[in-house]
């Protein structure tokens, strides 16, 4: 198994727990703000990853770091460090927040454009994407030049490209591509 496959069966175990307590966004912001700590800091990185260091010296470290939050949370991470999986603890993140955005009826579109939208025209992208889905949208945006015009939407696995860029590349296939009619004078 990859290890993201390996984080996903992790996250759907912690966010069904999670949704028995009633405290899956407690455990996201956990998580969160977990993942943040770590990127942060090389030291605690480089502390609960040495091979060298007793599991149970790292048992006492996650313990104090997670003292105050969701106690679901921190025995995941204890489970975590005794199977030796703490390494896959982003992945794990992302997928339990994927599994809580669905759950929230949340989807997260990625608008990349040429330049800056307004207020009004992001509203009105976002507002067509929650028609379309029947969810709630979460919007973020992306500036691209390189796109001439027009916008990429990215919602989940699917994306739409309606940008310039990508109508002058269909534009050139056809040209290539296109038999010669008539004949020469």
């Amino acid at each position: 198994m990859s290890t993201g496959q390996v984080a996903r069966v992790y996250a759907r175990a912690l966010f069904d727990a999670a949704g028995e307590a009633n405290v899956v966004d407690a455990v996201r912001e956990d998580l969160d703000a977990l993942v943040t700590a770590l990127q942060a800091s090389a030291p605690l990185r480089s502390l609960l990853s040495d091979p060298q260091i007793d599991v149970s010296a790292k048992q006492r470290v996650v313990a104090e770091i997670t003292r105050t939050g969701q106690p679901l949370m921190a025995n995941a991470l204890q489970l975590l460090l005794l199977r030796g999986r703490l390494a896959i603890l982003s992945e794990l993140n992302d997928a339990y927040g994927v599994l809580a955005a669905e759950a929230a009826a949340l989807v997260k579109v990625d608008v990349t454009t040429a330049f800056e939208l307004g207020p009004e025209a992001s509203k009105q992208i976002a507002s067509r994407v929650e028609e379309v889905t029947g969810r709630r949208v979460e919007l973020t945006q992306q500036v691209d030049p390189g796109i001439i015009g027009g916008l990429v939407l990215r919602v989940g696995d699917v994306i739409v490209d309606s940008s310039l860029q990508a109508r002058i590349r269909q534009l050139r296939r056809r040209l290539a591509t296109a038999e010669l009619r008539g004949e020469a004078e």
